[in-house]
């Protein structure tokens, strides 16, 4: 691993085993990482059977709400970045 990449592991309460990427570009936004994660967990977001699922990313408690943001930014100096799949339903 480089000053360039991050190891990234993504924890899904739903799933068996996290989602990982030993070498994921420091550069990459938090907005494409969710979009690999979803995929890699088989999960959408929208509207469903009148309800709406919404996915957030937390790193440590925090929500990571700015899609734009760098991986790089959120991990700071750390070699590894851990964060938490969070899935919210909405009726109607």
């Amino acid at each position: 691993m480089n000053k360039e990449t991050l190891h990234v592991v993504v924890h899904y309460p739903a799933a068996k085993e996290p989602f990982k990427d030993d070498n994921a570009s420091r550069s990459e936004t938090v907005g494409s990482l969710k979009a690999r994660v979803l995929t890699a967990f088989g999960l959408s977001e929208g509207q469903q059977g009148g309800q709406t699922f919404t996915y957030t990313l937390y790193h440590d408690k925090t929500p990571l709400e700015d899609l734009n943001e760098t991986i790089g930014q959120v991990a700071g100096g750390q070699p590894t970045l851990q964060l938490k799949l969070s899935q919210q339903i909405t009726q109607g």
